[in-house]
């Protein structure tokens, strides 16, 4: 009441006598202010003794644990029933690249589901989505773990940055490590079949999905950035099918090169090391790095040397970024460069390749725009050889790391690619011989004794064995749909399964094949692609290679018809165009020489008239001086015959 009368007097002066209704008003003011004062005081007091209790660890989104533990939310089982019961979770929908999606680092994960009334033959072409559930924002979760009650909650700061907090009741910090170490396990377990993919980017991204090999926690900078694109499955080494001994040299090689890294430490040699695929397009150049990096686990750091942002400085700054256990792979080496891939095309005899504009950078250029950079950047290509060979074995170049490059013109490169320590070890990749025909035949129709037996289970028995509640009318329904669709004609029958052949009938299928196959004549890309459209039908792939080899030949000497009418056509135009050129060429030094005689005779003419004009002056001033010799004899006679007068005068 002190308080209200203090109020009371100061606010008495102004506003005269009438002063009672705006006192009892500014009593209601104070004691309102004071209760919430009050309020907050206690709740944060109560806040900060209750928080006493808990031991609270907080990950940023740069942090590897974020991943981990995102990771672990979405694909642990234990947590998702209780969160989805809490009913405060946000659908994150996974397309061909989530990578908005923390964690998603592969599709191996989450909580699945699909329209159960579906039939499976609605739609074969259909793309099935998949649909994570993670945390929502500024969501307080409660997850029971080991004995522990844990609240997690996922927040973003103003700037845009995620942050994951998680508390517990504890003493010890010990359950949080275990929690962690789990996560982590849990996340590396699920990236063990996959290989991570990479690709340089132009643009400095804040949000980077990080190497399983990486150790820093960015890798990115102004100089450009790493920008995670996709994880694919594992790719194994029987199915790439090369000349004998190739892939288990080249596999073994690596092998060593990883495990030798304290022997090239001691004799101190750069723990680096360089191989260059070159050959025919569609030999198994790419198939075969994919299957090396599943092999030894390690990711594929992508470098597109024709990109037009991509210059000395960028292409230094990324490969000092990359990992030490992973594989930059240099794309299309003979095509990188603006002008040519040696030091001077005309020392070296390397053929000049001029610039091509690469169609993925417009993709760069779109995300310059989204990410807000409005800062003018030049749209040409200047990285050089002394470039690119000081990016691969400069100071300033990583470790540890293997590098793969692939050409298909290898008489393009400079020789000065070949050094120990760039390209170290040199492959050549043909076109198929009989023997990879019929490895390849085998790869793509394996014996009965390697099928598994018993048909594949259907969507009823599928969503039964996962404890989903089927109805009986429902699998009723499905029969009486697909019925009426293949009565109307909607609906194509499948074909009846496959009859799978024993090893000895595909063994002999398999040379027919290969001896259908001419020797290193086809890529194993094509042949790839035939046996593709016969991937359920070894005997009809076998029996048919023949008339598919004499259609290839044909459409081939067809090809080559083409383009020698082509070439001829050119060569008849150039022809026409170089006669045209001479004509040209002919009439315009006609016209010059016509020119030049007229100049010629004109200046003749001027000449003449010069000198006649000169002779004319000099005959005039001949018969002036001629005048004035005579004028001056005349006088002097005139004068001597005077001076003779004189004297008979005087006498």
């Amino acid at each position: 009441m002190e308080m209200f009368s203090a109020v009371s007097s100061l606010v008495s002066p102004f506003v005269g006598g009438s002063s009672g209704g705006v006192v009892d008003g500014m009593k209601l003011v104070v004691l309102g202010g004071t209760v919430e004062t009050a309020r907050r005081v206690s709740s944060s007091a109560w806040n900060s003794f209750v928080n006493s209790f808990y031991l609270t660890a907080r990950f940023s989104e740069d942090d590897y644990p974020y991943d981990w533990l995102m990771h672990w939310q979405v694909a642990c089982p234990a947590t998702l029933p209780l969160l989805i019961s809490q009913q405060v979770m946000q659908a994150a929908r996974l397309g061909p690249q989530p990578t908005n999606v923390p964690g998603a680092m592969n599709s191996s994960f989450g909580d699945e589901f699909e329209d159960l009334d579906a039939d499976e033959d609605d739609a074969p072409g259909k793309q099935k989505m998949r649909v994570v559930f993670m945390p929502t924002f500024d969501t307080t979760h409660t997850i029971y773990y080991k004995g522990h009650w844990l609240r997690v909650c996922r927040s973003r700061q103003s700037n845009g940055d995620e942050l994951l907090s998680i508390s517990v009741v504890a003493r010890s910090n010990n359950i949080l490590k275990q929690l962690v170490l789990e996560a982590k396990k849990e996340y590396e377990r699920d990236a063990e079949h996959r290989v991570q993919i990479f690709f340089a980017d132009s643009v400095r991204r804040r949000r980077r999905h990080r190497s399983r090999h990486s150790s820093s926690h960015s890798i990115g900078s102004q100089h450009g950035s790493w920008r995670w694109t996709d994880s694919r499955q594992k790719r194994p080494m029987s199915s790439i099918v090369l000349a004998p001994g190739v892939k288990e040299m080249l596999l073994a090689d690596t092998r060593d090169f990883l495990k030798s890294e304290k022997w090239y430490a001691d004799r101190g040699i750069p723990f680096r090391r360089g191989y260059l695929l070159h050959g025919v397009p569609g030999s198994g150049k790419s198939s075969l790095i994919h299957a090396i990096a599943g092999e030894l686990a390690l990711d594929i750091y992508v470098v597109s040397l024709s990109s037009s942002w991509i210059n000395d400085a960028t292409l230094t700054a990324l490969m000092g970024r990359v990992p030490a256990r992973c594989i930059v792979l240099l794309e299309d080496l003979d095509a990188a460069f603006t002008r040519s891939t040696s030091r001077d095309g005309a020392s070296t005899g390397a053929p000049t390749s001029e610039k091509k504009n690469d169609s993925n950078d417009n993709t760069d250029s779109n995300n310059n725009n989204n990410n807000g950079n409005n800062e003018k950047k030049e749209d040409i290509n200047t990285l050089s050889l002394s470039g690119l060979l000081n990016a691969l074995d400069g100071v300033a170049a990583s470790e540890g790391r293997i590098l793969f490059a692939t050409t298909n013109h290898l008489e393009r490169l400079d020789p000065a690619l070949s050094r120990p320590g760039r390209m170290d070890v040199w492959i050549e990749f043909k076109n198929a011989t009989k023997w990879q025909c019929e490895q390849l035949f085998n790869n793509f129709f394996p014996a009965a004794d390697n099928i598994p037996p018993g048909p594949p289970p259907t969507i009823e028995e599928e969503k039964r064995a996962a404890g989903i509640p089927v109805e009986e009318h429902e699998a009723d329904c499905n029969c009486r749909k697909k019925n009426e669709r293949l009565a109307d004609g909607t609906l194509t029958p499948t074909l009846a399964p496959p009859k799978h052949l024993d090893a000895t009938t595909l063994a002999q299928l398999a040379k027919k094949f290969a001896a259908s196959i001419p020797e290193d004549e086809f890529s194993v890309a094509s042949l790839q692609g035939y046996l593709l459209k016969n991937k359920t039908r070894p005997q009809a792939a076998a029996d048919e290679a023949a008339s598919w080899r004499e259609a290839k030949e044909r459409a081939e000497r067809e090809k080559r018809r083409r383009e020698r009418e082509e070439k001829e056509r050119k060569d008849r135009e150039e022809e026409r165009e170089r006669k045209r050129r001479e004509e040209r060429d002919q009439a315009r030094q006609d016209r010059e020489a016509e020119e030049k005689e007229r100049e010629r005779k004109a200046k003749e003419d001027k000449d003449r008239l010069q000198e006649e004009k000169d002779k004319a002056e000099a005959e005039k001033a001949k018969d002036t001086s001629t005048e004035a010799a005579a004028a001056a004899v005349a006088s002097i006679s005139l004068n001597e015959s005077g001076e003779s007068a004189s004297p008979a005068a005087s006498t």
